[in-house]
């Protein structure tokens, strides 16, 4: 039995930290808004905040730590920057979450 736990804990420690940092990016309801609202495409701060009626810091907040995790990209139009999904796994990441909660609601 100690061989069978260790063994697990090894592996659990062997983890890659990245995927973490997503699990944590994914905590939060105004996180998880704002990768549905870019699943349809990329959005300026300016057209986030419209969609998801969050104030303009905290829509800049939770973008950086989507960033930081790898979710999503910004590129830079002139004055305004605007936002992606970093990957279409991301895309698939979101779609997955949606089926598990549509799985749950069942």
């Amino acid at each position: 039995m100690n061989v069978i736990y260790h063994r697990l804990l090894m592996d659990f420690n062997d983890v890659d930290d990245r995927m973490f940092d997503i699990g944590k990016a994914l905590s939060c309801r105004l996180r998880l808004a704002l990768l549905h609202t870019l699943a349809v495409g990329e959005a300026s701060v300016g057209e986030l905040v419209e969609r998801t009626g969050a104030n303009q810091p905290n829509v800049s907040n939770h973008l950086g730590v989507l960033r930081e995790a790898g979710l999503v990209t910004a590129e830079r139009s002139g004055r305004v920057m605007r936002y992606r999904l970093a990957s279409p796994s991301v895309r698939e990441l979101v779609k997955a979450i949606d089926a598990v909660t549509d799985d749950r609601a069942a």
